[in-house]
């Protein structure tokens, strides 16, 4: 995992997104800076970067899981 977000942190420190921001950058890709396309992959990612051992059929789960967080809506009343 690359230290960009952490080194502008005061306390030197990674902060993750709140989930319901996962869909913030969802069009331009997820993570901070877009580079995965799917939510799977950043599953991977995270995966491979804490050695968490997941299953397929975990990575699975965890993506139906965050599937149905809310979404921003488009005003385009105004």
């Amino acid at each position: 995992m690359d230290s960009f977000q952490a080194d502008r942190a005061p306390d030197k420190r990674y902060r993750t997104s709140p989930l319901n921001g996962l869909w913030t950058h969802a069009k331009g890709g997820f993570y901070h800076d877009g580079r995965f396309g799917t939510l799977l992959d950043v599953v991977n990612h995270y995966d491979s970067c804490f050695s968490l051992g997941l299953s397929d059929q975990d990575k699975s789960d965890v993506v139906e899981f965050l599937k149905p967080l809310p979404q921003p809506t488009n005003n385009n009343d105004e």
